[in-house]
């Protein structure tokens, strides 16, 4: 699994430690000059430089068995006890192994066999002196590539506290769920030019998780984020380990409750080419029994978990048929799940499957189910869409066309004729379509609901047809509207000819005929207080203590007291007519709650007796 060829500076450049490099520095210069047995002694002397910065480097993380070998090395060395250091040389292919699992088994056949050759190279004694050890160029380069390979180049953490170290970090809260930050963070970490061995136990322990166990989204999410980096990191490793392991995982440990999870896996990290037979039929007969949607209420729903669940199973191969198959609904309930879907809809797998059953659909589709079937990221189904489509704007009603031009895109052809259709549909429209039209589409559950642009070009439109029937109208025609309809323009656009017609409006007051045309004239007499004459109010005042529909309505003292309020800020004081008035209220029964509410607002602005 090693690459096939690797330069001799890219050798260089691969190893961890500035003393270790200074000697594969060396034994590269001594190879290049042939001085291939130089080049042996000086790769070892590399491997254990590197040896030794490896256990300063665990030292300061807290490991003991590290801290006992450097202070034996450090008082072999001061006592300069030759044996004991050339016995503590030979043994470090096998504490790198047994010790601290910075090397396999095979790792560490290469590693001995790399100290028994430098020994031939340096002691001449230790081989025959008729026939001195020649080392070969091939021999020289290939112990120069075990030794950065298996040891140089890597972290001093790979076996079992190299696997707890990862899953330690991947459980922290502050792992990142981005997977580019995720390779950076392992390059930094033991997974850095990891043994096959640490990158299995970490894939496979990833993958097991993410499978059988019920954790929360957000630990998922750095859980995937982490498996994604690693097979961005070894892709070829990772392919090779997830093919042998994988259906067996599924297989033997994967319960009936968790194959949600499995989708999701499968469809998360492409795992799926060499998927044992079982396992795909598992996972279609999953796909087959899942419900989209809820029909369990009266009205059916969408259930989002199992939908994110069939997006995921669009993008496996094998399951594309079955997913098809699942999406072969009634089209209202189909363009429901495209709108849900609509920030997902990246995929392009969806997308396609998706296309597929919107084309069929075309021909028998209504105006509004055509315009939800457009897609932005598709021209070509839009192109097949648009001629019925414009035989349908020609028969749509005015809600219908309202709600295309909000969904439509303002650069689209249709847009265009959509809104000829529309303005000629709202110009022959009554007001009070108009206005039941403007208080729909003006709510804030309709405007939060909607996140398009031309909501205030379709809001603009009514507004011109509402000032152009507006025009026409008597002003007892839109006394009787206003009655009913609460709406902002036609107040504005009221205000005006209720100020020409102030005699009118006071005359109508005068005369209120029940309690609650009483309440209407009051508010109308708010609108227009600031331009009332003394004679106007002395009126209103007399009217408000001879109409009994006036003074016994509920409401119209409350409007009094916010007339009398006006007054006061109009003229800076009280008026004589409100004292003449609140002598008047004196008359009324004590037990009337809000004449006395009345009475207290006007004293509050008098002086204390």
């Amino acid at each position: 699994m090693y690459e096939a060829f690797i330069d001799l500076d890219e050798l260089i450049v691969r190893c961890r430690d500035k003393q270790a490099k200074k000697f594969i520095k060396e034994a590269v210069a001594c190879y290049r000059a042939g001085a291939y047995r130089s080049c042996i002694v000086a790769t070892w002397n590399g491997v254990v430089f590197d040896f030794l910065h490896k256990l300063r480097e665990m030292e300061l993380l807290g490991d003991g068995e590290a801290s006992s070998l450097l202070q034996k090395f450090d008082k072999l060395s001061s006592e300069k006890k030759v044996k004991e250091l050339w016995q503590f040389e030979s043994d470090i292919p096998k504490l790198a192994m047994t010790k601290f699992e910075l090397l396999s088994n095979v790792e560490q056949s290469d590693i001995e066999r790399l100290f028994e050759e430098r020994s031939r190279c340096a002691h001449p004694s230790m081989t025959s002196l008729e026939e001195p050890f020649e080392a070969t160029a091939e021999l020289a380069r290939y112990h120069m590539r075990s030794a950065i390979m298996h040891l140089l180049e890597r972290p001093p953490v790979q076996g079992r506290a190299a696997r707890e170290r990862i899953f330690q970090d991947i459980k922290s809260e502050y792992f990142p769920k981005n997977p580019e930050q995720a390779i950076q963070y392992f390059q930094k970490s033991p997974l850095a030019r990891a043994r096959l061995t640490l990158i299995k136990d970490v894939v496979l322990g990833l993958t097991v998780s993410l499978l059988t166990e019920n954790l929360p989204e957000d630990e998922r999410a750095r859980q995937f984020s982490a498996i994604h980096a690693i097979c961005s990191m070894y892709p070829e490793k990772t392919r090779e380990i997830l093919n042998e392991k994988l259906s067996d995982i599924i297989i033997n440990k994967v319960g009936d409750e968790n194959w949600d999870k499995v989708i999701v896996y499968l469809g998360s990290v492409n795992a799926w080419d060499n998927l044992s037979d079982a396992c795909q039929l598992k996972a279609v007969a999953f796909i087959e029994k899942l419900e989209i949607f809820d029909n369990k209420g009266y009205q059916s729903s969408l259930s989002s978990e199992n939908v994110d669940i069939l997006l995921k199973a669009a993008c496996i191969g094998f399951l594309q048929d079955v997913v098809y198959n699942k999406l072969q609904l009634p089209l209202r309930k189909l363009l429901s799940l495209k709108e849900f879907c609509k920030g997902k809809l990246q995929d392009t797998s969806i997308i396609k499957i998706i296309k597929t059953i919107l084309e069929k659909a075309i021909p028998q589709a209504t105006f509004n189910e055509l315009i939800s079937m457009i897609l932005e990221e598709d021209s070509s189904l839009n192109e097949k869409i648009q001629p019925y489509l414009v035989e349908k704007i020609k028969q749509a009603f005015l809600e219908e066309l309202i709600d295309g031009l909000i969904d439509i895109s303002p650069e689209d052809t249709l847009y265009e004729v959509i809104e000829k259709r529309l303005v000629s549909l709202l110009d022959s429209a009554s007001i009070e379509e108009l206005l039941e039209l403007r208080l729909h589409y003006n709510s804030n559950s309709f405007l939060l609901s909607r996140k398009h642009i031309n909501i205030n070009s379709v809001i603009k439109l009514l507004n011109n047809s509402v000032i152009k029937v507006f025009e026409c109208k008597k002003l007892e025609d839109l006394l009787e509207l206003k009655s009913k309809y609460s709406d902002s323009l036609f107040d504005d656009l009221l205000l005006p000819i209720l100020k020409e017609n102030i005699t009118h409006i006071v005359s109508k007051f005068i005369l209120s005929y029940s309690f609650e045309n009483a309440v209407f004239n009051a508010n109308l007499l708010l609108e227009i207080a600031n331009n009332l004459t003394p004679a106007q109010w002395e009126s209103i005042l007399k009217a408000f203590c001879d109409n009994s529909q006036i003074s016994g309505s509920f409401r119209c003292p409350g409007i009094f007291a916010s007339l009398f309020k006006k007054s006061i800020e109009l003229n800076g004081c009280v008026q004589p007519y409100w004292l003449s008035f609140r002598d008047k209220l004196n008359t009324f029964d004590n037990s009337d709650k809000n004449i006395n509410r009345l009475k207290q607002v006007i004293d509050s602005y008098l002086p204390a007796e």
